[in-house]
This record gives C-alpha cells, sequence and structure tokens, in this order.
C-alpha cells in the first residue's frame, strides 16, 4: 500500500502489515511532519490495488521500496515517544530473506568418563609425599598457634611481670593482668573535721589472691575530680610488708585540708618504680 503525508505530498509504499489495521503514528522523512496513518481499505473487504504514481509522484518514492531507512526509523520512534511518553520504542530485529531463525545454544552432557578420571587424579594428588607434607605442616602450624594463644593468656601475669610493655596489649583486648598480686577490696573514705580543719580519711582492705607469700609494695592513692582527672596524689607504706596465701590487711591514710572538687578516691600499688592498679 501506499501512504502519502499530508503536508507535503511525499508518497511512500509501505507493506500493509507495517501500518497495522488500527493504524501507526508515522513521520514524514522529508518535511518531518508526523501523521496518523491508516489502512486505506475498509476492515474486512481485500485492499485494492494501489494506482500507478504518475511521473511527479514516482520521483517521491524511494528507490529501494522501503518506508524507511535506519536513520528514519529512529526519527519514528522518537515521534512515537513524544507522542506517548509511557510508550518505549520497539526494537525490530532486521532479518534477511532466507535467514533461519536462531536455535539456543545447548549445553553438552557432561561425559561420565572424564568425571571419574578427574577424581582419581584427585584422589592420587592427595596421596603423593609432597601433599601429605603440606598437611602435616598445617596442622603443625594450627597447633603452634593454639599453643601460643594459651600460653599467652594463662601465663599473661609472668608475661607481664617480665615485660610490663605488654600490659596495655592486655587491656586493649579487655585482659588485666595482676602483677603483684594483690587486691584492694572495701575501700571507704570519710570527711571529717579536726582541730578545725577539714580531713579526709581513706581506709582500705588488700588481699593476697595468689597461692603463694605476696610482698606489700607502697600504695598510691590519688583524688579524681569529676572529668577523671588527677587532682592530688600521695604514697602510704603498709604496716605488714609481706601477705600469706588467702590473707587479708588492712590500711589506712589521711590528709588534712583536701583540695576542692574532689570526687572519688583511687588506689595503685607501686612496685619498682611503676604503678600497678
Amino acid at each position: 500500500m501506499i501512504i502519502t503525508c499530508p503536508n507535503c505530498r511525499t508518497r511512500y509504499r509501505v507493506a500493509a502489515e507495517a501500518i497495522g489495521a488500527a493504524g501507526r503514528q508515522v513521520q514524514c522523512a522529508t518535511c518531518a511532519s508526523a501523521w496518523m496513518a491508516t489502512p486505506s481499505f475498509p476492515a474486512g473487504k481485500a485492499p485494492l490495488a494501489d494506482p500507478e504514481p504518475d511521473a511527479d509522484e514516482i520521483a517521491h518514492i524511494n528507490d529501494d521500496d522501503t518506508l524507511f531507512d535506519a536513520a528514519d526509523e529512529e526519527l519514528l520512534d522518537d515521534a512515537f515517544v513524544r507522542a506517548d511518553p509511557g510508550t518505549a520504542p520497539r526494537q525490530r530485529p532486521r532479518r534477511r530473506a532466507g535467514d533461519k531463525p536462531k536455535q539456543p545454544a545447548r549445553q553438552p552432557a557432561p561425559d561420565p568418563g572424564a568425571e571419574a578420571l578427574a577424581r582419581r587424579k584427585l584422589d592420587i594428588a592427595r596421596k603423593l609425599p609432597l601433599a601429605r607434607i603440606r598437611r602435616a605442616g598445617r596442622v603443625v602450624l594450627a597447633v603452634c598457634v593454639l599453643a601460643f594463644v594459651a600460653i599467652a593468656l594463662l601465663m599473661r601475669t609472668d608475661i607481664v611481670r617480665a615485660v610490663p610493655e605488654l600490659d596495655s596489649v592486655y587491656r586493649l583486648v579487655g585482659l588485666g593482668t595482676n602483677v603483684v598480686g594483690l587486691d584492694f577490696t572495701e575501700i571507704e573514705t570519710l570527711r571529717t573535721t579536726r582541730d578545725g580543719n577539714a580531713v579526709l580519711v581513706v581506709t582500705a582492705r588488700i588481699g593476697n589472691v595468689t597461692p603463694a607469700i605476696a610482698q606489700v609494695p607502697p600504695v598510691l592513692v590519688s583524688l579524681l575530680g569529676e572529668d577523671g582527672a588527677m587532682i592530688y596524689e600521695w604514697s602510704v607504706n603498709p604496716a605488714e610488708r609481706s601477705i600469706l596465701p588467702g590473707d587479708v590487711i588492712a590500711i589506712d591514710t589521711q590528709l588534712t585540708n583536701p583540695p576542692q572538687g574532689v570526687e572519688r578516691v583511687r588506689l595503685r600499688f607501686l612496685e619498682s618504680g611503676r604503678e600497678n592498679r
């Protein structure tokens, strides 16, 4: 069938199925006018034969008997999208006459013989001496790592006593160390007045948590402010310098006219020039 542009009267020869019974929005390749092209024959009747165009009309008909080339198809698709934004341009596969539809590629069936051969090769490789050595090496490495971790956990007190710098590493992972083997309990503070002066009294009990006799080092008493900053501190020498396993001793100290802003008291042990919490 032939359709004619209503603006410039350019005519195009198209197949009837390209337009369809409901018509199709097309665009002229000459003047870019868009219009709704409809079949030129009534529904249900055979289409009439197209009249032979005259010489002037033949000059406007494409030589290749096609309505649009690739560029024109893209222009038409853009016009369709502008006319109906919800419609995406159709992808028209280009097929030549006589082309056969492509068949989906078939996956080759698995070869049972090849799978069995691969399993046998794997079994043989696992039995080679080098493979056995590698497996044994991995087992030994895993055992060594586990043993190192166990020693580092169980003997952390002795390790920190020998290398005090490692104490911060243990505290970083949440494992405190008690190098001196002593713990503070029942720490109490009392504010009172003596001879018209304010007095701060600090009392505590020290217990031996080791199975051996522990030496009691001097105790560092720190007065802390609301933000945890140290305000004032002093040291106290306990009356008893050694504690039997499981035994407890008491200490007490006092400070006259303590500074203002003290919120809490912290006690720590001093041993060989370093602090032990």
